[in-house]
């Protein structure tokens, strides 16, 4: 299981990088924005992955707080997916980057290594 946790770790810090990438860079180059979707897309799918082990371990632990929040930050990708359109982008990606922070600071803070 430590070694999900650190994964779930290193994945999150990475895909708060990636999000913090998107948001600040002008790409202008489409092969580069292509480049960039797909790793912003696997970055999610790992991240939704990781988490998700993670938080159905925490019910079986005993931690149904934590595995909840964790749940909630998976569920927030989908939320925030559904609701965005390409004029809000870069607010919804703050949102978004919020609830990795937070899915970040429950893992680091509440599942011991």
């Amino acid at each position: 299981m430590h070694i999900i946790l650190l994964s779930a770790i290193i994945v999150n810090i990475f895909s708060i990088v990636m999000l913090l990438i998107g948001l600040f860079y002008n790409f202008e180059k489409p092969k580069n924005k292509a480049i960039y979707g797909y790793l912003i897309a696997g970055c999610m799918l790992l991240y939704i992955i990781t988490l998700g082990i993670i938080s159905i371990y925490g019910f079986f632990g005993k931690n149904y707080l934590y595995s909840f929040i964790l749940l909630l930050c998976i569920s927030s990708n989908f939320i925030i997916g559904k609701l965005v359109k390409y004029e809000t982008l870069k607010k919804y990606t703050t949102a978004q980057i919020m609830c990795y922070i937070v899915s970040l600071i429950t893992l680091l803070l509440n599942f011991r290594l």
